[in-house]
């Protein structure tokens, strides 16, 4: 009797811990003032929207990019695992299409390369990556379910697809990201944000 509600307790927990993961994808991970220029500096979790594993091992070309804002300027930053060397160039653009085949255009304003730069967490971090600060229009993820992704390189572009759900996702969390900002706004008194 004893160990059969000890075991419903550890399943409850499981439970829980598992729906707080759920959840995880529509919070915000930084959220704090600039000492020196007291700007709000806010960010959400990082999202995978696409990823193709690898011949017999457990990480694959994956995508995470997550929202922010910092010193006034609304930006994405993308994280690519790529496992081989790849580079991409400031001002080179990343494009991605909505459901209608309508393409969003954000420019790379600057990034960083190497090992381990592409992975969300540990695991890939020998693997390498990319690590991409894209400015852009964001209001166009609250607007339109994003299906595919284009990023130009220096030695092309590649094309991945984004998933349904990632894409959802992305989509709760920019809207979310905006709620947060605004109500620090309201609260600090700040008005050097725009309505979109």
């Amino acid at each position: 009797m004893q160990q059969e509600m000890i075991m419903k307790q550890n399943i409850i927990l499981l439970l829980l811990f598992m729906f707080s993961i759920g959840i995880q994808a529509q919070s915000i991970k930084v959220s704090q003032t600039d000492k020196f220029t007291k700007d709000k500096v806010v960010y959400t979790s990082y999202e995978k929207i696409s990823s193709e594993a690898f011949i017999g091992t457990q990480t694959g070309k994956n995508i995470a990019m997550c929202f922010g804002r910092e010193n006034g300027l609304n930006m994405i930053l993308m994280k690519w695992l790529t496992a081989d060397a790849r580079l991409v160039s400031v001002n080179s653009k990343v494009i991605f299409l909505d459901e209608e085949d309508n393409p969003h255009e954000f420019t790379v304003s600057d990034y960083a390369s190497g090992r381990g730069e592409g992975t969300v967490g540990a695991l890939g971090m020998d693997l390498w990556g990319l690590r991409i600060l894209l400015l852009g229009d964001l209001s166009v993820f609250k607007n339109h379910i994003m299906t595919a992704v284009r990023i130009y390189t220096t030695d092309g572009y590649y094309d991945y697809k984004i998933k349904k759900g990632a894409a959802e996702k992305t989509r709760k969390a920019i809207v979310y990201l905006r709620k947060k900002y605004r109500k620090e706004i309201l609260i600090n008194g700040n008005k050097q944000i725009t309505k979109k």
